[in-house]
């Protein structure tokens, strides 16, 4: 039996960037996308997950306040950054 490991953060980050996207002002390219994930889950703490339990009570702590403004202050100052310096048209 092979257990899969899995930060459960990648997917709240990309979650909340599709819901704050709109709003962010900032290209959303597949390039700029990428740098803002990367870059927000390079200062958040990392939620391991191996079992179908540990992902659900993963989840629940999505739902806490405090917890979704950090991933929401990492998006936004990451949005910041990837506006002023954008690596799309970078050769």
């Amino acid at each position: 039996m092979s257990l899969i490991v899995k930060n459960m953060m990648e997917d709240m980050v990309e979650r909340k960037l599709d819901q704050m996207l709109p709003q962010l002002d900032v290209c959303s390219c597949e390039i700029c996308r990428t740098d803002i994930i990367c870059y927000a889950l390079n200062r958040l703490k990392p939620k391991y997950v191996a079992t179908s339990q540990g992902e659900l009570l993963s989840k629940l702590d999505e739902l806490s306040s405090t917890f979704d403004m950090s991933i929401v202050t990492q998006i936004t100052t990451a949005a910041q950054i990837v506006k002023e310096f954008p690596r799309h048209g970078v050769k």
